[in-house]
């Protein structure tokens, strides 16, 4: 190996050594521009909480600021930080006086990744998060992110929020991404599948005054933790809609086969019901004919010979799943079958 080579690793790796030693967790939170940040709950535990390097993932991500996420130790649980927005947006946020009326008025109209289908549906947003945060706190975080807004109102398999201080957020770790399980023992996949299916219906029919609708659903959007336990880490893309009792129509997602994936905000809005998260985790992830860079052949693809008696009425109903205006009974029946291939199989 020629002496520049050795050099060039040496100085490397000193570089490496001299970042993990420099970089502090102070240095990424900055309340100076509060109460027009994310919130200052957790600025007074900046001390508590200190950036790992216990795995390749963790030195890459917080060397280099990858997606500005950062992996730490906060009283020792393992957690996220995440510095929502870039800085040329950070920097563009618009500071004023801020009232209910002027704020409804921004979120039934904004153009960011969430979308509020009716006036009534904003009002009632602002008057459950007023009990987490300040006015001021919700429109800086309308403005770039929403993740937050939803982390805090939000219950099923989503991270926990433990605070902010200025523009970063701390939330719990939940595992590693959905596509590092790709090859995982096939009762592993089917038991992902199974909590894939569960978490859109409740997403759609959980909460008390709300339909929520992912529309950013992918495999690095969902992490998955040492029990299998499944959690969706990334709520910045959202539909949200009036939750009613009666519901006379239903809206179908409908499937175009040379599309990866549309759908149109305006037809989910329009309607008290949708079957489009359903529809996302069957077409994106479930599906043998899941589009790239999804789940390639789908999550439960290599079947073992143990459940071929049941691989017709499955990979049959993922496929309805895809393409069907019963998608509501289908997910049932997968739902079911998933509960009962799980329980033969484990």
């Amino acid at each position: 190996m020629k002496c520049g080579t050795i050099l060039l690793i040496i100085s490397t790796l000193i570089g490496i050594y001299i970042g993990i030693l420099t970089r502090r967790v102070s240095n990424l939170f900055d309340p100076s521009k509060c109460p027009f940040c994310y919130g200052s709950d957790l600025c007074k535990d900046i001390a508590r909480i200190r950036l790992q390097y216990k795995t390749f993932s963790d030195l890459f991500y917080n060397l280099f600021s990858v997606k500005n996420i950062f992996f730490a130790e906060y009283d020792g649980k393992r957690v996220v930080l995440k510095k929502l927005g870039h800085d040329s947006e950070l920097e563009q946020i618009k500071s004023h006086s801020v009232d209910e009326e002027s704020l409804v008025d921004y979120l039934v109209n904004s153009a960011s990744g969430l979308r509020i289908c009716y006036r009534d549906v904003a009002k009632r947003l602002v008057k459950r998060l007023r009990k987490h945060f300040d006015l001021e706190q919700i429109w800086t975080i309308s403005q770039v992110n929403c993740e937050p807004l939803m982390l805090a109102i939000l219950n099923g398999p989503i991270p926990k929020l433990y605070g902010s201080c200025g523009f970063v957020i701390v939330e719990e770790y939940c595992g590693q991404p959905l596509n590092h399980f790709e090859t995982s023992p096939w009762h592993v996949r089917a038991f992902l599948a199974l909590q894939l299916l569960e978490a859109a219906i409740d997403f759609t029919h959980k909460h008390h005054d709300f339909r929520v609708y992912l529309t950013d659903i992918s495999p690095d959007n969902i992490a998955v933790d040492h029990n299998f336990k499944l959690t969706f880490v990334d709520l910045e893309h959202v539909i949200l809609q009036r939750k009613e009792n009666q519901t006379d129509v239903v809206h179908n997602t409908q499937f175009f086969p040379d599309d990866d994936f549309i759908f149109s905000e305006a037809e989910i809005c329009s309607n008290s019901l949708s079957d489009h998260n359903i529809y996302a985790v069957c077409r994106l992830l479930l599906s043998r004919k899941a589009p790239w860079p999804m789940m390639a052949n789908g999550l439960l693809h290599s079947p073992p010979p143990t459940i071929a008696r049941y691989n017709n009425e499955l990979f049959l109903l993922l496929e309805d799943c895809v393409d069907s205006n019963q998608r509501f009974d289908i997910a049932e029946k997968l739902i079911n079958l998933l509960k009962k291939l799980n329980k033969d199989i484990s």
